[in-house]
C-alpha cells in the first residue's frame, strides 16, 4: 500500500535514489524498488503509480521552489528598502553635520591649518561607516567588504601612486607645520598667502590675486621661504648713485628720510651706511626693522621720500657709459 504522506515518499525516494543499490537503475526503476520491491518490471498499474508518485514529487518540488524564491526575494527587497532609507536619511545628515561643525564653537580652537583637513577626515569616516552598515543590512558578511575594500586598496594604490604622494605630503605639512593659513610664503616660483590646506594640494594667493594649487608631494619636497613666520623683519633699501657723490651729504639724507617713523622699531637700530663701491657707483644701504604685517607699507614709504630727497637735491646716478658702433 502506498503511503499517504507525500513527504514520506520524497523521503524514501531521495533515500533509495542516493543509495549504491539505486546506482545504474533509471528514474521509474528506482520507483519500482521502492513501492514494489518483489518486481523489477510490474505490470500496467504498477507504471501507472509510479508515474503518479513522480508527477506529485515534481509538482511539490517545483511550488515548494516557487514560494522559497518569492519569500527570498521579499526579504532581499525588505532590506533593500531599509538599507536605502538609511542611506538617504546618513547622508542628509552627514551633509548638515559637515555644514553645522564650521560653525561650531570647537572650530574656533582648531589651528585653520588643520580645520578643513579634520573636517574633511570626519566627514569621509562617516561615509564610510554609512556604507559599511547599508551593506551590512543586505546580509553581505563584513568580513567579505573588509577583504574587497583591502584589495581595491592595494590596486587603487598602485594606479595613483602620485596621489598618494600628495596625500602623505599633505599629511606631512600638517603634522610639521613649516606655515599656516595666511602666511606669506614662497616655494620656486611661486609665492603668495596661504588660503588652505587640503589633503592633496596647498592653495595659494597670488599678489596679483591669482590662486595657485601647488601639490603637497612637491611642496614638501621643494625649499618653503616663510615671510610671516617670524613677528619682525628687516627692510633692505639699497640705492646706486654716482661715483661722485659726498658720502656723507648721502648718509643724511638717508638719515632724514627715515627719521621719526612710528613703523620703524628702534631695536635693532635702523642702519644707514655706504656698502659698496663700484668703478663707477657708490652703492648705499638702509636697513630697518619693522613689524612683520607693515613690512610694505615701511618698504614702499621709505623709497617714495628717498626719491623725493634725491631729485629735490640733485643727487647724481650712476653714469652710463655709450659705446658708438661704427660700421
Amino acid at each position: 500500500v502506498r503511503p499517504k504522506n507525500l513527504t514520506l515518499e520524497a523521503g524514501i525516494f531521495i533515500n533509495i535514489f542516493t543509495s549504491k543499490e539505486s546506482r545504474g537503475y533509471c528514474f521509474d526503476r528506482v520507483l519500482r524498488k521502492m513501492f514494489y520491491p518483489s518486481t523489477v518490471v510490474g505490470t500496467g498499474d504498477n507504471m501507472n503509480q509510479v508515474e503518479s508518485i513522480e508527477n506529485e514529487i515534481r509538482v511539490w518540488s517545483f511550488q515548494n521552489f516557487g514560494n522559497g524564491l518569492a519569500l527570498g526575494l521579499t526579504r532581499f527587497l525588505g532590506k533593500f528598502i531599509l538599507a536605502l532609507a538609511l542611506f538617504l536619511i546618513g547622508r542628509f545628515v552627514i551633509k548638515k553635520l559637515g555644514q553645522i561643525l564650521p560653525k561650531t564653537p570647537i572650530s574656533g580652537k582648531i589651528d585653520p591649518t588643520v580645520r578643513n583637513f579634520f573636517f574633511r577626515a570626519i566627514v569621509l569616516c562617516l561615509y564610510l561607516i554609512l556604507g559599511i552598515s547599508c551593506v551590512s543590512i543586505l546580509g553581505v558578511p563584513i568580513a567579505s567588504v573588509i577583504t574587497l575594500l583591502a584589495s581595491a586598496g592595494v590596486a587603487v594604490g598602485l594606479a595613483l601612486q602620485g596621489s598618494l604622494s600628495n596625500l602623505a605630503g599633505g599629511i606631512m605639512l600638517l603634522l610639521f607645520r613649516p606655515f599656516k593659513v595666511g602666511n606669506y610664503i614662497k616655494s620656486g616660483t611661486d609665492e603668495g598667502t596661504v588660503q588652505e590646506v587640503s589633503i592633496f594640494y596647498t592653495v595659494i594667493l597670488s599678489p596679483d590675486n591669482k590662486r595657485i594649487s601647488i601639490p603637497n608631494g612637491s611642496l614638501m619636497n621643494a625649499n618653503i621661504i616663510n615671510y610671516s613666520a617670524e613677528r619682525f623683519r628687516r627692510v633692505d633699501l639699497i640705492y646706486q648713485l654716482g661715483r661722485d657723490e659726498d658720502v656723507e651729504k648721502i648718509k643724511g639724507y638717508l638719515e632724514a628720510c627715515i627719521q621719526d617713523d612710528e613703523l620703524i622699531r628702534k631695536y635693532p637700530e635702523p642702519f644707514v651706511g655706504l656698502t659698496a663701491v663700484g668703478r663707477d657707483y657708490l652703492e648705499f644701504s638702509v636697513r630697518l626693522w619693522v613689524d612683520t604685517p607693515s613690512y610694505w607699507t615701511l618698504y614702499n614709504r621709505i623709497n617714495e621720500k628717498v626719491a623725493i630727497k634725491f631729485a629735490k637735491e640733485n643727487v647724481l646716478l650712476p653714469s652710463t657709459a655709450i659705446k658708438n658702433i661704427q660700421n
